[in-house]
């Protein structure tokens, strides 16, 4: 992977999502080893429930290019645009983690 550090704030559209999206593979890896923890966590007998838990953080995940495109990237303040990808790739990884770990946690002390 390469490094998360951004030189340019006047990204093209493109390079914006090239960015993000050689960064879902990391960031499903990440999620899929919380995952296996929290399935061993609360023991949940229904895999879907990982599934569906996995296809709705990725299309989340989407959202971080899709308003960077939208909002971030046309703004003049040249600080925001470089460490906003940074940020919130960051952010929401561990963001994704606590509420697939605070799930398991739950269930397990439903028992």
């Amino acid at each position: 992977m390469s490094s998360l550090k951004i030189t340019d704030a006047n990204k093209r559209w493109y390079e914006i999502i090239i960015w993000w999206e050689t960064r879902r593979i990391p960031y499903n890896v990440v999620m899929y080893f919380v995952g296996y923890l929290s399935f061993y966590i609360c023991f949940v007998t229904i895999p879907l429930v990982y599934l569906v838990i996995g296809i709705t953080l990725n299309i989340f995940y989407t959202f971080g290019w899709i308003i960077e495109l939208l909002f971030i990237n046309r703004g003049q303040n040249e600080n925001r645009k470089l460490k906003y990808s940074k940020f919130t790739f960051v952010f929401y990884l561990i963001l994704s983690s606590l509420f697939v770990l605070g799930i398991a946690v739950l269930l397990l002390l439903r028992i």
